[in-house]
């Protein structure tokens, strides 16, 4: 009798194991240098202003991206009693994955988003972001969600192309 409630029992713990969430085999893509740019065409400055960050695909495959960004001197709260950092007040721009440039972009473009694109290109702007990227492993159909840190920039930064600055939580 024992040994069938031990069987039981080691059964029951076998089929909840396997019936949980299967972890991805690869580790995600790595986001970094993060910066926020105004666009040149022929070494020509266009009003248009780019999010844009290095990615390091490793073994996965990145499938979609967006940006994350708050405005102001306020954009971003810090890590607090072990909490990640975490924008205030949070849009959203579709970004795109060059796989040729190993590099995610979203794009500002006056015409479209002309309050920003303006906040943007004053004296006192302050910018937080953050990348959001949709991946796969190469033996999965799984699609994953990875959130890079945040990144911090202000208009001289910004007009120097400078890279943004890092914002990593407590560890």
């Amino acid at each position: 009798m024992k040994r069938v409630a031990v069987f039981a029992a080691l059964f029951a713990l076998m089929v909840a194991a396997c019936s949980g969430e299967k972890e991805p085999s690869v580790s995600p893509p790595r986001l970094t240098d993060g910066r926020m740019n105004m666009a040149k065409v022929g070494g020509r400055v266009l009003p248009v202003f780019e999010f844009n960050c290095v990615v390091a695909e490793r073994e996965a495959k990145v499938v979609g991206a967006r940006v994350f960004y708050s405005t102001g001197a306020t954009a971003f709260k810090p890590a607090q009693g072990g909490e990640p950092p975490a924008l205030v007040v949070p849009k959203t721009l579709d970004g795109q994955y060059l796989a040729s440039q190993h590099q995610l972009r979203a794009t500002v473009d006056p015409a479209k988003l002309e309050e920003l694109a303006t906040y943007l290109n004053g004296a006192d702007s302050q910018v937080a972001f953050q990348w959001e990227v949709d991946w796969k492993a190469p033996d999965s159909e799984e699609v994953y969600k990875f959130h890079s840190s945040i990144f911090t920039t202000d208009n001289a930064t910004i007009a120097a192309a400078g890279l943004a600055t890092e914002i990593r939580g407590a560890k």
